[in-house]
């Protein structure tokens, strides 16, 4: 079973949830956060988020964070 993170990127750097998850999971965290600025959207503002598929690094979402 292959399980899903959500990963910040920006020019710079690179942070990941650390999550092992469904991509259910990880879009509905995305949707929750998303004008929290407490998390990672705040540091990644200009940059994207993204659920990565933790087995095979494929992209399976990604949007710029406004």
């Amino acid at each position: 079973m292959k399980t899903y993170d959500v990963v910040f990127n920006d020019d710079n750097d690179s942070n990941s949830k650390g999550f092992k998850e469904t991509i259910d999971y990880c879009m509905n965290w995305i949707e929750f956060n998303r004008n929290n600025k407490s998390t990672y959207f705040g540091d990644y503002k200009g940059g994207s988020v993204s659920v990565v598929c933790n087995e095979t690094c494929e992209v399976i979402y990604e949007e710029t964070i406004e």
